[in-house]
């Protein structure tokens, strides 16, 4: 990791301990999709983290009202259904479990590491992936 890189992470990390790993994994698997509320403290700069090792992102922001299952719906599930693969994340606990719903109902994924924290307003880093995707432990 070069010294920016390791500044940038640095940003988001303590705000989701632990979430490197997943980042990791996902950088250098296929088709991973980044969702991230960058309301939260961290979300922008993991946002931007995730942008800079070419994933996908997709903001979410209850603030201005966006939604997660309409982006769900139109975006996500789709391109899961086009190309499988792995969506990662921060959000705030409420996003997270429509997110999990749908992605574990309609696509089949499942939770492979999830940290939740405590209060309204704190965020929620986790990784989905599809059944078969097995990582291992470090």
């Amino acid at each position: 990791m070069d010294r920016r890189a390791f500044m940038m992470t640095g940003a988001w990390l303590p705000t989701v301990s632990g979430a490197l790993p997943w980042m990791t994994h996902a950088a250098v698997a296929r088709n991973t999709l980044a969702v991230v509320d960058t309301s939260l403290a961290g979300g922008r700069a993991f946002s931007q983290d995730a942008a800079r090792r070419d994933i996908s992102v997709f903001e979410i922001n209850n603030d201005s009202g966006d939604d997660i299952g309409t982006l769900w719906y139109s975006t996500l599930a789709p391109r899961l259904v086009a190309a499988p693969g792995l969506v990662i994340g921060v959000a705030r606990a409420s996003d997270y479990f429509v997110l999990g719903e749908l992605a574990l109902r309609s696509m089949g994924l499942v939770e492979h590491r999830c940290q939740r924290c405590t209060g309204q307003y704190t965020p929620v880093a986790f990784l989905l992936a599809p059944a078969a995707t097995r990582r291992r432990s470090a």
